[in-house]
């Protein structure tokens, strides 16, 4: 079956028996396949650095995927395969990153390199004493484990250097406020560097920012923005080509800032869901950046976004009546709970290093107001539990801290206008 995306390319140790410098290879995918053959007939190559050679494979433990393989009590072993490779060079490889395995055919008269038999996802990269560098990844290998295979990662474009001209050249146009003439460059950085992340990570704030340009709040519906969502959604995919992971952080952050904006003025859901898909793919962009930063404080604040707005999602006033089954309610009820815990454990550790930052007030007053509200019912109830009462006192403080510390340029939240009002403030 044909693969579709990048992966390490494992060899036989036959192709190359040792691997100490930069060397590259061109690796085949399933030839005979339309989408994999040219024009010309001939089957589409790939470059590849070598980066190193298997060393041994093994299952995925059923624990460590929390029962998902149930088949495997039904004598089906579905659970993916583990591989230990003996990296000689490397080019930069991370976690998260997809990595090709290629199997060297000694009957191909034309191919003198060899065919892409599988893939893996890099999960670790570690040092040992006597072995030196080595890395796992998982991947379904199928027969492809039974041999010894050398492993490989793709080269970026032939056409990367005059691509990130192009995006350097868009940044200039960006800044001098000349959008034409930077969303051309743009594009054209994507024509020759089609499997880059960051000009369509460019491209998408271009379009937010020509979107909110004469608003003086966040645009995320309309024209622009969804171009500017098909962007990041491109960036995202690929993001395992971004040029740093400080990069990749910082697009992390955008990211889920614009689905939070989203969620709440053009949320899409998917069939009997009454929860932003955006909600839930922001929660994956950030656990990708704290995978790499768990301390990056806009990261902290702008996940914690999200899943206040996951806690009120998940609310029995915001379903409509007779939606859920009385077996489904409980776990909306674990999920909303969770969601709350989440959002707290963000929050407190957004305050440990910016205490004066009014958005941490305000979605501090909004997640433990809204709390209050659903356990007491709101001023208008006579008595009010231990829980209840922390909960007021914590949010009227810091609807006070948010009112301290909010630049005067910025205008008064709605959404605590509303809950002052309804705790009788």
């Amino acid at each position: 079956m044909a693969l579709t995306r990048p992966v390490i390319i494992l060899l036989l140790c036959a192709f190359s028996s040792s691997i100490f410098s930069k060397e590259f290879v061109y690796a085949f995918r399933d030839v005979g396949m339309p989408k994999n053959t040219g024009k010309d007939g001939m089957p589409r190559k790939e470059k590849m650095v070598l980066v190193g050679e298997t060393i041994m494979f093994d299952k995925v433990k059923p624990i460590e995927y929390e029962g998902k393989y149930k088949s495997f009590e039904l004598g089906y072993d579905t659970r993916p395969d583990i591989v230990t490779v003996k990296v000689h060079y490397d080019p930069g490889i991370r976690p998260g990153q997809i990595l090709y395995l290629i199997e060297k055919d000694f009957d191909h008269e034309t191919f003198k390199d060899g065919s892409i038999v599988g893939q893996i996802e890099v999960k670790s990269i570690f040092q040992t004493a006597f072995t030196g560098k080595q890395l796992r990844g998982v991947g379904y290998l199928g027969m492809a484990k039974e041999k010894v295979l050398t492993v490989a990662y793709p080269v970026s474009s032939e056409l990367s250097g005059p691509a990130l001209v192009e995006r350097k050249t868009g940044d200039y146009h960006f800044t001098r406020d000349e959008i034409p003439e930077a969303i051309q460059s743009f594009r054209k950085a994507i024509r020759l560097d089609p499997m880059s992340p960051v000009p369509h990570y460019r491209l998408g704030m271009l379009y937010l920012n020509e979107a909110g340009v004469d608003s003086k709040e966040p645009v995320c519906s309309g024209i622009l923005p969804m171009s500017a969502g098909a962007e990041f959604s491109s960036a995202w995919k690929k993001r395992s080509r971004f040029d740093s992971d400080q990069d990749l952080i910082r697009f992390s952050r955008e990211y889920v800032s614009f689905l939070n904006c989203k969620a709440d003025q053009a949320p899409s859901f998917s069939k009997n869901s009454f929860v932003p898909e955006e909600l839930e793919r922001a929660q994956e962009v950030a656990r990708e950046g704290f995978r790499l930063s768990k301390t990056d404080y806009e990261l902290l604040i702008r996940s914690a976004e999200t899943y206040y707005k996951l806690y009120t999602s998940y609310s029995s006033s915001k379903r409509p009546k007779g939606s859920i089954s009385p077996e489904e309610e409980p776990k909306l009820r674990n999920r909303q709970e969770k969601s709350w815990e989440i959002a707290q454990k963000l929050l407190k550790e957004a305050g440990l290093d910016n205490i004066t930052d009014y958005r941490l007030h305000r979605l501090t007053s909004l997640l433990y107001g809204k709390r209050y509200m659903e356990l007491s019912g709101g001023a208008k109830s006579t008595t009010i539990s231990e829980e209840a009462n922390f909960l007021r006192t914590k949010t009227v403080e810091s609807i006070q801290s948010y009112k301290l510390h909010r630049p005067k340029n910025v205008p008064g939240d709605k959404d605590l206008l509303i809950l002052e009002k309804d705790l009788g403030l």
